[in-house]
């Protein structure tokens, strides 16, 4: 590497002030990420504020420092309030806050953060190597391509939620129905509205999430006065030789996390659940995940945090950006008149080099914050259980209030409270509500309209493209593996027994 290529990361990177604002960025980052209501895009939104008059390059390490540290930031209240911190955690609650209920916070805070050190970190290394040969295979992605994977995002949701696989996918559908309210995004025209002016820019995603976790768990706690304040024993600092025997299941779901981030528009959502599903679907105790199972929080929170360096691929070499906060990445860039582009790092190989050794240095600053500031968060889970309740409660009004500086979002967060509260005790699951409301709008149903208008109306075009087909087959599979499958080994068995 040429002396003045280091000298300039070193000027920008391993500057005081460079460090300055990668510290700044992951600590900002962590507790946006774990104040409820307080997503992931919102923290590096709000942080993009401060960087209008900063180089262009130091304002982009600061944002992208930011996303890691909010990325593994909502891990800790999904564990601890079973409340996802940002949509890409409602996967971990699935694992994480059973564990928190047996006590063993600890362990599953712990797990949380190794498992996003690593994604982070081998993420980071993917991208330095394979960049220009994994957006040659995105591009590859268009629209017919990315419905189908959206949808396959929904479906896997629904196979793996705690329940019947069926009232997974009606929930999921309800979901996708719901992110359709509001503008269209195509024509223009309003949407199932209802009469009311606040739903015409849609249903807003932090009050819903917020409301059907947060608030339906504390409508339960007051349905259920035998619960009482969880009993946490004495815990260690770290909870390496727990990890240790899952290394080879993180580097698959990393590679998963990091090839799903590089397609723009999917993002640390979906990959959460291919993780998981991948965790769950390679392990000896499939029965068990959904009662505490670390394999499970190893597949989300892992490739998660992977997904974040692969979304950096296209915003660097097509000015794609990945996911929302790649796209507040490229806002900066253009009001600094910077354009990324097929030779922009061609021209600026700096900017490659800074960047991924922010995500790495970004790493090793959320591991020591995150160890330290989950120990903490855990030793306040002894307070009593009502005044837990009331802080939640706080949380979850503050939040959802502080979106949209509207009323409307906090009744909704209501709303949304009492429908999660009647669906865990008739058996439907939350998450593929929550994930059909994020992916319908932004995704299926844009980019299924998109498809057909440029198949002018030819739906056949969804079908026949090479991997467009693949997808379709593994969505059948899916289906198949859980919901006929089951119905025929049912059938089967009965069979037998008669005889």
């Amino acid at each position: 590497m040429p002396m003045d290529l280091v000298g300039e990361i070193a000027s920008h990177v391993f500057s005081l002030y460079g460090l300055f604002l990668v510290f700044t960025g992951v600590t900002v980052g962590v507790l946006g990420g774990a104040l409820p209501g307080i997503s992931t895009v919102m923290t590096v939104a709000l942080v993009s504020t401060a960087t209008f008059t900063m180089e262009p390059l130091f304002a982009v390490l600061l944002l992208l420092s930011t996303q890691v540290g909010s990325t593994y930031g909502g891990s800790i209240t999904a564990t601890v309030l079973n409340i996802p911190g940002t949509p890409a955690n409602a996967a971990t609650v699935l694992e994480a806050y059973p564990l928190m209920k047996k006590g063993q916070g600890p362990l599953a805070l712990s797990i949380n953060v190794i498992s996003s050190f690593m994604g982070n970190t081998l993420g980071a290394i993917m991208l330095l190597i394979t960049m220009p040969f994994i957006v040659m295979i995105a591009m590859n992605f268009l629209s017919y391509e990315m419905f189908w994977f959206s949808l396959f995002g929904v479906v896997i949701c629904a196979q793996l939620s705690k329940g019947d696989f069926v009232k997974g996918l009606i929930a999921g559908t309800v979901g996708i129905i719901l992110g359709t309210v509001g503008i269209d995004p195509i024509h223009g025209a309003i949407r199932l509205n209802l009469g009311f002016g606040f739903l015409n820019a849609g249903i807003s995603l932090i009050p819903a999430m917020v409301g059907l976790f947060g608030i339906s768990e504390i409508l339960n706690s007051i349905a259920n006065d035998s619960i009482a304040p969880e009993k946490i024993y004495k815990d260690k600092l770290f909870y390496w030789k727990e990890w240790w025997p899952h290394k080879w299941l993180a580097l698959r779901v990393t590679l998963l996390g990091f090839l799903i981030g590089v397609l723009p528009g999917v993002g640390a959502n979906v990959a959460a659940w291919i993780g998981y599903d991948h965790a769950k679907s390679t392990s000896k105790n499939k029965e068990e995940f959904g009662t505490g199972r670390i394999e499970g929080l190893i597949g989300c929170e892992t490739a998660t945090n992977a997904a974040a360096p692969g979304g950096v691929a296209p915003l660097l070499a097509l000015g794609i950006p990945g996911d929302g906060n790649t796209a507040i990445v490229l806002g900066i860039l253009l009001i600094h008149g910077v354009q990324p582009g097929p030779t922009f790092i061609a021209n600026n190989p700096a900017w490659l080099y800074s960047i991924v050794i922010t995500f790495l240095l970004a790493g090793v600053m959320f591991l020591f914050i995150g160890t330290f500031l989950g120990k903490w968060i855990i030793k306040c889970i002894s307070i009593p259980l009502p005044a837990t309740m009331a802080v939640v409660t706080l949380l979850c009004i503050i939040g959802s209030f502080a979106y949209a500086n509207r009323m409307s979002d906090v009744y909704l967060m209501f709303v949304f409270g009492i429908v999660g509260y009647l669906m865990s005790k008739t058996g439907f699951p939350v998450a593929p509500l929550i994930l059909g409301l994020i992916l319908s709008g932004g995704m299926i149903d844009p980019f299924f309209r998109r498809g057909l208008l440029a198949a002018r109306g030819d739906f056949t075009v969804f079908l026949t493209r090479p991997i467009s087909a693949a997808l379709v087959a593994l969505l059948l599979f899916v289906i198949y593996r859980g919901f006929v499958a089951p119905i025929l080994n049912e059938r089967k068995q009965k069979k037998n027994a008669a005889q």
